[in-house]
């Protein structure tokens, strides 16, 4: 039998690991007890309790109750919500371009501070500069993102009560969520930027392109910043993971119409449909964005494709 090619293999470890996902959701939240009493309560009469696990297949055994969810979801159900009362990828769907907004604006605030902080610390190593932004690197990365988020609703929504601290109107309700995820993840670029820079600067290729005529700044453009960038575009795959954990915290401190506090009442609820849907959504995604990545190594670093073709 053939060997399957680099790329079947990268798609058929990343279904593996989608279908991994959906096994170990779904024992993990059976294990935690059943859903039909904590919906109606367990003081209910026990023919009332068959009769909601039987409308709800709850009574069958559970590889058959497996099989129908797998089945399910390859139609594009992803089950019935008993919050709702209606179909968990209808509520789903309508939380998520909330979290789709807050994670996107995020995303670009990070990117867009972290990596020139880190590229000026690395340019100017050992100045005051230099030093001033690892210690608010440090510093920032040091503070959980509900510490930072009650600090800014206390400061921005109670003292000087210029900011909105809830719900998800206006542009101006984002300012404070997105500075409150986007400050240690910004502080986590600035640092792995400034270590990728210096490594990539220091290596004999920056010597000999200076050497044969290339300004500084060409040589950095042309050579330190392709190579450098390999290691931020894997830690911007696991920062997309990251975000996804932070905004659970985030959106419930500020009160966010998103998945995360979705998530969260589907947990105290038992709603194992919302909850499964969620936890799929996540990662499904991150396993692309991983995917996307793993791929963008051999277009940022051709040596990466002569390997992998060898």
């Amino acid at each position: 039998m053939p060997p399957l090619s680099p790329l079947l293999r990268r798609f058929a470890r990343a279904f593996l690991t989608v279908f991994l996902l959906i096994l170990f959701t779904f024992v993990a939240l059976r294990a935690t007890g059943d859903p039909a009493a904590a919906l109606i309560g367990e003081d209910v009469a026990p023919e009332a309790l068959a009769d909601m696990r039987a409308r709800w297949g709850l009574d069958q055994p559970v590889l058959t109750q497996f099989y129908v969810y797998v089945l399910n979801i390859a139609r594009g159900d992803l089950g019935f919500s008993f919050m709702s009362q209606g179909p968990a990828l209808d509520l789903i769907l309508e939380r998520l371009p909330h979290s789709l907004a807050l994670m996107g604006l995020t995303v670009v605030v990070t990117l867009c501070i972290g990596i020139p902080a880190g590229v000026m610390a690395a340019m100017n190593r050992n100045s005051w500069l230099d030093r001033a932004t690892m210690g608010v690197a440090v510093a920032s990365f040091s503070m959980p993102n509900f510490v930072v988020g009650v600090l800014l609703i206390l400061v921005f929504g109670t003292v000087w009560r210029v900011l909105p601290t809830s719900g998800a109107d206006t542009l101006w309700h984002y300012i404070l969520p997105v500075v409150t995820m986007a400050s240690a993840d910004a502080a986590i670029f600035a640092r792995f930027t400034r270590t990728a820079m210096l490594e990539t600067l220091q290596q004999p290729y920056m010597r000999t392109a200076i050497a044969k005529g290339a300004s500084w700044r060409r040589a950095v453009i042309r050579h330190a910043a392709p190579n450098a960038a390999i290691p931020i575009v894997t830690l911007t795959g696991l920062y997309i993971g990251r975000a996804i954990a932070a905004a659970v915290v985030t959106e419930n401190v500020f009160a966010w119409p998103g998945l995360g506090k979705l998530l969260v009442t589907a947990v105290e609820k038992r709603d194992f449909a919302v909850v499964q849907g969620i936890i799929l959504l996540v990662g499904v995604t991150m396993v692309t964005v991983n995917l996307i990545v793993d791929l963008s190594y051999g277009w940022l670093d051709p040596r990466t494709r002569k390997k992998r073709a060898s």
